[in-house]
């Protein structure tokens, strides 16, 4: 869509039998030039029918990582080669599935294209994805292997001291599958990816989505930002941590200024926009106009630090979907990470606009 017809989108959301004059009025342009407009969203399948009913899949995909994440936290100072007390548990959790599922939440329709096998793990990541009204019908089901599992040790700070994870049933995402989902892709409202994807299968996807759907990214991890360097011209959206900027750039970062001449750098390259995630110290946006740091009062019931990042890119995904002003979108972002480190799962269970809203008032 051009920027005019998402203009036009959203006020036909709101009001469905809205007149094409008064669409005209409230964008001062022509009612013919509105005409035009609409006729170009009705041939993209964005409106159907009469009244301008917009259409039903209207979505976010998510492509990437979906598995179980089993946590270990340490009752006492984690020491080397040792025999920990701690407390276990497990949840739902990858990349992907975390993003979208919190995007989920806040009221949004999203779909997912994941691989996962015909263990108990597959069985719970599905039972996770219905239970959330997310569809992943076009997922990949990889008979004889192993769904993804992510292994966390936390220390007696309810931080995290170490990971492993084992995502290999994902190179079963191939370009060549990919080329089986274009419709579904293309048709999108924007792709989220995370870097645990294959090389080749983020060069595809790339190459079906351009000029067509926006990527957002994740860069997960500071192996996996080194990963996206070669891609971030592509991406209308990223969102790094303060080290996986510094590895996503290439740039060593060791002031605030640091940080921003490496944020301005993907914006050289072709990044649209890019919202650095600095823990305590808040978000860091940019845009080639725009540079906004905030950031709320210090968390101190810190229970899981977790699936903060995926809750603040969840919430990113929302305000963008919804043209929400970037302040307000922002601060969302940062409602969303405290809400996540609140609560022990990876995804805090009562994720909504109305607990965002909650935070907010509480923290600035």
């Amino acid at each position: 869509m051009t920027e005019k017809e998402k203009e036009i989108l959203d006020i036909i959301r709101q009001d469905p039998l809205i007149e094409q004059s008064e669409i005209a009025s409230k964008l001062h342009i022509s009612r013919s030039t509105v005409a035009v407009h609409i006729s170009s969203l009705q041939k993209k399948g964005y409106l159907k029918g009469k009244g301008y009913i917009v259409a039903e899949d209207d979505y976010v995909l998510g492509i990437g990582a979906s598995n179980v994440d089993v946590y270990g936290k340490s009752l006492i100072k984690i020491r080397h080669r040792y025999d920990h007390p701690a407390v276990i548990s497990s949840s739902i959790g990858g990349v992907i599935h975390n993003i979208i599922t919190n995007f989920a939440k806040l009221s949004g329709k999203a779909k997912v294209i994941t691989a996962y096998s015909d263990d108990i793990y597959g069985k719970a990541i599905l039972d996770d994805y219905q239970k959330h009204n997310i569809d992943v019908s076009d997922s990949l089901l990889v008979k004889d292997s192993s769904s993804g599992v992510f292994m966390q040790i936390q220390d007696d700070d309810n931080d995290m001291y170490m990971a492993i994870c084992d995502m290999s049933v994902l190179k079963n995402i191939t370009p060549q599958f990919l080329n089986e989902k274009i419709p579904l892709i293309t048709n999108a409202r924007m792709v989220v990816i995370d870097p645990s994807l294959n090389d080749e299968t983020i060069t595809r996807l790339i190459e079906i989505c351009k000029d067509k759907v926006p990527i957002y990214a994740d860069t997960l991890s500071d192996e996996y930002a080194i990963k996206l360097r070669p891609y971030v011209s592509s991406f209308e959206l990223i969102k790094p941590n303060k080290s996986e900027l510094e590895n996503l750039t290439g740039m060593k970062i060791k002031s605030d200024d640091d940080i921003e001449k490496a944020a301005l750098s993907l914006i050289d390259k072709g990044t649209k926009k890019v919202f650095v995630s600095l823990g305590k110290e808040g978000i860091l946006y940019m845009d080639k106009d725009t540079k906004i740091r905030r950031k709320f009062k210090e968390e101190k019931d810190v229970v899981n630090a977790s699936g903060a990042g995926d809750a603040l890119m969840g919430t990113i995904i929302y305000g963008e979907l919804n043209r929400l002003p970037i302040e307000e979108t922002i601060d969302l972002g940062l409602a969303a990470g405290i809400a996540a480190i609140r609560c022990q799962a990876t995804i805090n269970e009562n994720m909504s606009l109305e607990l965002l809203n909650k935070i907010i008032k509480e923290k600035k």
